[in-house]
């Protein structure tokens, strides 16, 4: 496995040595090693971050970007390795028995990748190779390797031994599973709490108690710790030929008419497997052109490959592909097929017609937009109220049982604020000015007490009369940790607007106090 830290980041830097930050939803989910030096951190906030670093540069996530600067580093491998798997911008998935003895070892042809990407990858991209028997194993091999820093130039693969990717695995710490494995970090701080540190106390402790004490979440922890694959193999006979392959008659120039004709294909080819009881994780996609070049590549989702997922994936690879002749044919090859573990509905209530409309509404947005351009709302709990919910990917979200249930009621943190919720929340605050009868600027102490009665709130240099006001509410989180720490009071206020006509209208607002300056965080009504 190829993998490239913090692809989005030295993609969106101007200058390799300028400390850039790639935010989405107001978080870093991205930073390139000069930020990373002042302390900015993934996850962290997108004020906290500027705090940190003043001269911060603050880029938007734009996966179209990260991929079309990534096909340069695909085509370089792939010249090396004939069939890799791209499942993301910065990460390469590949077999190494094949090309390792071609080469002569798993280190050299390692070595002979680094030497060709020294020409083709951005110079202060952190990029590493890790070669282990799990996928797990390798994504944590590929970091370690990316992070190794050497005396000369020269980079360095991490490779665990043939038959030692268990042992090694398990000396890993479980927050591995977080980082690597998409595990939420709350359940990690919880095994940690429980004394499980390492994958092998998880697995010491057994799958059944796993699985009594998390549900599902259990039996999957265990198999991660373990470095199984997650879906049983399934014998399927393969699709017929009509399914998997189509030539045309007249190559085809217009990429939005191969597209829909791979579209049709693979609904055709997941409705196959579906009739089966089976799901494709993995997928070779080929396309030949009519002068004889071809583009072939590798394609996995553990939760299996969807019609929308394989046009997408079409998408992407045609897009990459530097021969720009018509295409002739097209190959869907399923290299991998295991057993769909169906799930109980309810016997009342459950999906009805309307969620299955909405569902194919959402379907055709992600095929004509992909799947990160389509965002849902799933509430995650906070004291904030940017923190209470955040918008994922539609492609994977996997709503749990309470969150299915309309009526299931979740208790509230203990610090957030009293009900009624407010009806919009601003993503980028609005800076605004709380003051006094004699114009001052309205503190709040270290006991949380308003220096003054606040009587004005002052947007855009207009002055807005405060009827009435209550609070204040704070919120004090991760005193313990410097880099993290945050404290602000929030405060809920009722002014007076007048409207073009003369009339007052009266409108609830919800301010905060952070940093020494006032803001508007949301709207009441």
């Amino acid at each position: 496995m190829l993998r490239c830290l913090d692809w989005s980041a030295v993609v969106a830097a101007k200058t390799s040595n300028s400390p850039c930050a790639v935010v989405h939803g107001q978080r870093v989910i991205s930073r390139s090693v000069a930020a990373m030096h002042y302390g900015v951190q993934v996850g962290m906030r997108r004020r906290h971050a500027q705090g940190l670093c003043p001269d911060l540069e603050i880029a938007a996530y734009q996966p179209d970007r990260d991929r079309r600067a990534f096909n340069t580093v695909v085509r370089t491998v792939n010249e090396l390795v004939p069939l890799i798997e791209v499942s993301e911008p910065g990460v390469i998935v590949f077999a190494t028995r094949g090309p390792s003895r071609y080469f002569g070892g798993d280190e050299p042809m390692a070595n002979k990748i680094f030497q060709a990407l020294r020409g083709s990858i951005i110079a202060d991209a952190q990029f590493g190779i890790g070669v282990a028997d799990s996928r797990l194993a390798a994504h944590i091999a590929a970091h370690i390797s990316a992070q190794h820093k050497t005396k000369s130039t020269a980079k360095t693969p991490f490779i665990v031994e043939p038959d030692q990717t268990k042992v090694w695995l398990g000396q890993q710490s479980v927050r591995v599973l977080s980082e690597f494995a998409g595990v939420d970090r709350e359940t990690v701080s919880l095994l940690e709490r429980l004394g499980l540190n390492t994958l092998q106390d998880v697995c010491k402790l057994g799958e059944s108690m796993l699985a009594g004490r998390f549900g599902e979440l259990g039996v999957e922890l265990h198999r991660l710790a373990r470095g199984d694959e997650q879906h049983p193999l399934a014998a399927v006979a393969p699709p017929p030929e009509h399914l998997c392959s189509r030539t045309f008659e007249e190559p085809v120039v217009d990429q939005q008419t191969l597209l829909n004709n791979v579209r049709a294909m693979a609904e055709e080819f997941s409705e196959y497997f579906v009739k089966h009881g089976a799901i494709c994780v993995r997928l070779i996609l080929k396309f030949e052109s009519e002068t004889g070049a071809h583009s072939e590549r590798l394609w996995y989702r553990p939760q299996g490959l969807t019609a929308r997922a394989i046009t997408e994936s079409a998408k992407w690879q045609i897009e990459s592909w530097s021969n720009k002749s018509a295409l002739a044919r097209v190959q869907l090859i399923a290299d991998e097929v295991r057993t769909d573990t169906a799930r109980q509905l309810k016997l009342w209530g459950g999906v009805t017609q309307v969620d299955e409309t909405a569902s194919r509404a959402i379907g055709r947005l992600t095929e004509l937009l992909g799947s990160t351009a389509v965002q849902i709302v799933k509430r995650q709990g906070g004291r904030d109220l940017q923190d209470d919910f955040q918008l994922v990917s539609v492609s994977h979200f996997r709503p749990t049982q309470n969150e299915s249930n309309a009526s299931t009621k979740k208790p509230k943190w203990r610090g957030s604020l009293p009900t009624p919720s407010p009806s919009v929340v601003y993503s980028e605050p609005l800076l605004v000015q709380v003051v006094d009868e004699n114009k001052n600027l309205v503190r709040v102490s270290a006991r949380h007490q308003l220096s003054a009665e606040p009587t004005q709130l002052i947007i855009n240099q207009q002055s807005h009369k405060i009827v009435s006001w209550a609070g204040p509410w704070p919120i004090e989180e991760k005193w313990w940790d410097t880099a993290r720490s945050r404290r602000l009071v929030r405060l809920q206020v009722v002014v007076e607007k007048s409207s073009p006509d003369g009339s007052q209208q009266v409108q609830a607002l919800l301010v905060t106090l952070e940093h020494g300056e006032w803001s508007i965080a949301a709207i009441y009504g």
